[in-house]
C-alpha cells in the first residue's frame, strides 16, 4: 500500500498539470484573436468607420498593416455598426488583383470578394447580422454584407503591377468612400 501512495500523488499531479496545460492552450487560442484586433483598434482610434490608407510597405512603415506584403497596397476600415449601416464604395482595377475582406471582432473572416467577381465599381452595405434597417429594403441581397459582430475590420488589397503602378493604385485606393446611413 505504501508504494501506491506516491504513484497516486504523481498521477494526480500529472492530471492537474494536463488540465492546466489544456485550459491555458484553449484560453490562449480563444483570447489571442481578440487581443490582436483590440491592439489594431487602439492604433486606429479616431478612424472608426473611416477608410485608412497604407502606403506601399517598406522597412519604415511595415507595421501599419500587420504582416504586409510589399507587392500590395492596403486600406482598412475599422468599423462599428452600433449606430449606422455603412455604404462602402469605390473603383476596382481591371487588370490586377484586388480584394475586399471583412473580419469580425475576433479576426474571423466572414466575407471576401475579388476582381474576378466584382467588375469596375463596387458598392456594399455593411450591417449587423439580422438587421431590418429601412435603408436596406431596396438594396440587392448580394450587395449586403451582414457582420456577425458590431465591430470589426474591412481590409482592401491592391496588387502593384506594370498595368497599375503605385501612383495609379493610390488614386483608386483613396477613392474608397464610406457613407454612414441611418440605422
Amino acid at each position: 500500500m505504501a508504494a501506491t501512495k506516491p504513484l497516486v500523488k504523481k498521477g494526480i499531479f500529472a492530471l492537474v498539470l494536463v488540465v492546466i496545460a489544456v485550459t491555458f492552450y484553449y484560453l490562449t487560442i480563444w483570447a489571442t484573436p481578440y487581443y490582436v484586433q483590440n491592439k489594431f483598434a487602439e492604433k486606429s482610434a479616431g478612424y472608426v468607420n473611416t477608410p485608412r490608407f497604407g502606403a506601399q510597405p517598406n522597412a519604415e512603415n511595415s507595421r501599419v498593416i500587420p504582416l504586409p506584403n510589399p507587392d500590395f497596397l492596403y486600406s482598412t476600415i475599422n468599423y462599428d455598426l452600433k449606430e449606422n449601416v455603412l455604404k462602402i464604395s469605390g473603383i476596382v482595377p481591371d487588370s490586377t488583383y484586388w480584394s475586399i475582406s471583412a473580419y469580425q471582432e475576433n479576426t474571423t473572416n466572414f466575407f471576401v470578394e475579388n476582381e474576378e467577381k466584382v467588375k469596375s465599381k463596387f458598392e456594399y452595405y455593411l450591417a449587423p447580422e439580422g438587421s431590418t434597417s429601412e435603408v436596406l429594403k431596396n438594396v440587392p441581397k448580394e450587395k449586403i454584407i451582414y457582420s456577425p459582430t458590431t465591430k470589426g475590420l474591412i481590409l482592401f488589397r491592391y496588387l502593384v503591377s506594370k498595368a497599375y503602378p503605385v501612383k495609379i493604385l493610390e488614386e483608386l485606393q483613396h477613392g474608397v468612400t464610406v457613407e454612414k446611413l441611418a440605422k
